[in-house]
């Protein structure tokens, strides 16, 4: 389902599960142990949640202060985005490559691979080169080994990040934390990467996780009121709103082109199609 933001959006949602919001791009932008989040959920459906203002651009290191971390999955990493990986990466608070991610992102930064250091690479490192390991560690990038198969390399890495944060003294509280996406090929990483959403809520201290592949910001919203700050270069392209976990009971829009005022539902027998 997507529609199109003309301006400034409000959502509200009824349901104790979460949605996730995906804005669309014409084109790419320019430059410990998880938990189980159903009684978190359901005890949040008992409390007034005040209107939640989210502002894209944040996440994107377009505004002044944000402090945000850069995760790089072990994804492909197009020629566009390693351009805005070299713009943003000083400017993020911490640096995390995953696994093989650790290769991909040496080869793209190039003839910037020098100056561009991870400060950590966490992973059960069945991707990653030996060569590539020692290459950082000998540029002082944290080398951490996380085996443990019960959960993603993706979670084990926000776990490590939210360890780094809380480490510090005084706490690192970031903003954002974007996760470099590139593209999905297999269903099953793409929703285990949409678990590590849920997920890191917890291991982050409610920080957001903003995923960024070729063309869209991804995000979970929680029950209650938003505003998404729709960037004007934005306005006439597309949004969608999918529900996870469970039929999302009620959700309300303003400010797009199409409004929602009915039930979402991941039914095949409910035509998303008729709300374009």
């Amino acid at each position: 389902m997507t529609v199109t933001l003309w301006c400034t959006s409000h959502l509200s949602t009824n349901s104790s599960w979460r949605c996730i919001a995906v804005l669309f791009h014409r084109r790419p932008p320019a430059f410990q142990a998880p938990h189980d989040l159903r009684p978190l959920a359901r005890s949040m459906a008992s409390h007034t949640v005040a209107l939640k203002e989210w502002d894209p651009e944040a996440a994107l290191f377009r505004r002044a202060g944000s402090k945000n971390a850069v995760v790089v999955l072990n994804q492909p990493l197009s020629s566009q985005t390693a351009s805005f990986l070299k713009k943003v990466w000083s400017q993020a608070v911490t640096k995390i490559c995953i696994d093989g991610g650790a290769d991909r992102f040496r080869t793209a930064m190039a003839t910037c691979a020098e100056e561009l250091i991870p400060d950590y690479i966490t992973g059960d490192f069945d991707s990653v080169s030996k060569e590539t390991l020692e290459y950082y560690k000998s540029k002082g990038t944290k080398v951490v080994h996380t085996p443990d198969q019960d959960h993603t390399d993706f979670t084990k890495a926000l776990a490590v990040l939210g360890e780094h944060a809380r480490s510090k003294a005084p706490p690192i509280k970031l903003d954002w934390v974007l996760a470099l996406c590139g593209s999905f090929d297999r269903v099953d990483h793409m929703m285990s990467i949409f678990n590590t959403l849920f997920e890191s809520r917890q291991l982050l201290d409610g920080t957001p996780v903003c995923l960024l592949l070729e063309n869209s910001l991804t995000w979970l919203l929680d029950k209650g009121q938003h505003r998404i700050l729709t960037p004007p270069h934005l306005t006439g392209s597309w949004c969608g709103l999918i529900p996870l976990g469970a039929a999302c009971g009620s959700v309300t829009t303003t400010g797009l082109k199409w409004n929602l005022g009915k039930c979402l539902s991941c039914s095949p027998a409910v035509d998303l199609n008729s709300c374009c």
